[in-house]
Parts: structure tokens; C-alpha cells; sequence
């Protein structure tokens, strides 16, 4: 009967202690999923819009420098100007825009707003919500982000990229028709971007003409575009890409 009872008690301890380890296991992987970064922001469908600008952080340390002679440069990027910069007129985030239409959005070339297809429209435009006025290649994203956006802010916001839109948005198949808004996972779209651009104008339009390469070198061209930007109603906007 002794070794019968010290059995039963060894069997009761052991039990005991894997319950203690499975408990301990649960406690830390719930631990472990309270620590990933995970965070849900809304645009106009929040309550809060403070938070938009949340989650982001901008490179540093890129300068606008003008060398003369018709020259303005920042890391990576040089432009050649034929014409004089209209005021409030960024040249360098239109040359990133290209970079980013073609790079990221793979949209080639349009000759005005209704020619870009519906689906990467509205994702860039989504984007640029949230973008704090600085352009997608700069801002890295610092945790997985779930975006809302009502349609009167994507609307307005494929307005101010491109001037107008004229296509229904609710189709893009980022609209949630049960739920009423937009709604994605941002993707991180920070990257360096090296260029060489010529400025002309013609008229009310100004030409950039970019050639995109791979690295700082510049030996090996990646891509090229012809951006036209015009001035409108909320400031310049892309009238065509080719």
C-alpha cells in the first residue's frame, strides 16, 4: 500500500506541475500577441481625425538645394531648370509621384485623370490621406496599419493628386459596400529614389522630363517619365504621365 500511495502522489505532482508550465505558456503568448504592433486608424469615418498623421515618421536629412546656373538638387535627385519655378510649385515630390505611379501604383501613362484605372486611383489617393503632405517614398511606416476613409476624403484627395475624377470610386474594390467606407492595410512604400530631371514650360503647364536610375551612381537607368503638372483650384496637380 505504501508504494501505491507514493505512485498516486508522484502522479499528482507531475500533473500538477505540467498544469503549472501550460499555464505559464498561455500567459506568455498572450503577452507576445499584446506586444506586436498592430494599429487600426480611420479617417472620416472616425470619431477622431486627429490620428491620421499617426504611425508614420518622414526621412530625414534630404535638403533642396539650389547650385545655380539653373540647378536644384537633393540627395539623389538633380534638376535642370528651363524655366522659372512658379511659387509654391514642389518639383521635386512630382518627380517622386512618377516614380511612384509607375513603381508602385503600375500605372504607365495617362493622358487625363479618367484614364487611371480605378483600383490603383483610389489606393493612391487612399494613401496620400495619411501622408502628412510628403510623398509615399519618404514616409516609412512604423507598425501594419488597417485605413479607413469615408468617400467625400477620396474623393477629394484623387481631386487634389490629379484635378478631377469622374469615375464612381465606390466600385474600387477597396470600398466595403456593407460597411460604407474604404477600408485597407497601407503598404510601405518608402524608398530612395535617384533622378535626373529637366523643368520647361509650356504655357499653363510645366514638363518634367525625369530619367530614374537604380542606385546613387547613376549609371543604370531603372525607368523614365514625362510628367505634366497643372496649377488648379487647390494648388499643382498631375494633368498627364507618359
Amino acid at each position: 500500500m505504501g508504494i501505491h500511495n507514493f505512485k498516486g502522489k508522484m502522479n499528482i505532482i507531475v500533473i500538477l506541475v505540467c498544469l503549472v508550465i501550460a499555464a505559464a505558456a498561455a500567459a506568455t503568448a498572450v503577452w507576445f500577441a499584446s506586444e506586436r504592433k498592430y494599429e487600426t486608424i480611420s479617417a472620416g469615418v472616425s470619431e477622431n481625425n486627429s490620428d491620421k498623421q499617426q504611425s508614420v515618421s518622414y526621412n530625414a536629412g534630404k535638403e533642396l538645394t539650389e547650385s545655380g546656373n539653373g540647378h536644384l538638387s537633393e540627395d539623389g535627385i538633380s534638376v535642370t531648370l528651363n524655366c522659372e519655378v512658379p511659387k509654391n510649385f514642389d518639383v521635386l515630390k512630382y518627380i517622386k509621384q512618377g516614380y511612384e505611379l509607375k513603381n508602385f501604383a503600375a500605372v504607365d501613362s495617362f493622358s487625363s485623370a479618367d484614364g487611371i484605372p480605378l483600383n490603383p486611383a483610389v489606393q493612391y489617393a487612399f494613401c496620400y490621406i495619411y501622408s502628412g503632405g510628403k510623398c509615399l517614398v519618404d514616409i516609412k511606416n512604423e507598425s501594419m496599419t488597417y485605413r479607413q476613409a469615408d468617400e467625400a476624403e477620396i474623393q477629394q484627395q484623387l481631386e487634389k493628386l490629379f484635378g478631377s475624377f469622374t469615375k464612381d470610386i465606390k466600385k474600387s474594390n477597396l470600398y466595403s459596400s456593407g460597411k460604407g467606407y474604404f477600408e485597407m492595410w497601407q503598404p510601405d512604400y518608402s524608398a530612395d529614389v535617384y533622378a535626373s530631371a529637366t523643368l520647361s514650360s509650356t504655357g499653363d503647364e510645366l514638363k518634367l522630363e525625369a530619367v530614374y536610375y537604380k542606385d546613387e551612381s547613376k549609371k543604370t537607368m531603372y525607368d523614365q517619365a514625362v510628367i505634366t503638372v497643372k496649377k488648379g483650384k487647390e494648388g499643382f496637380y498631375i494633368s498627364s504621365l507618359s
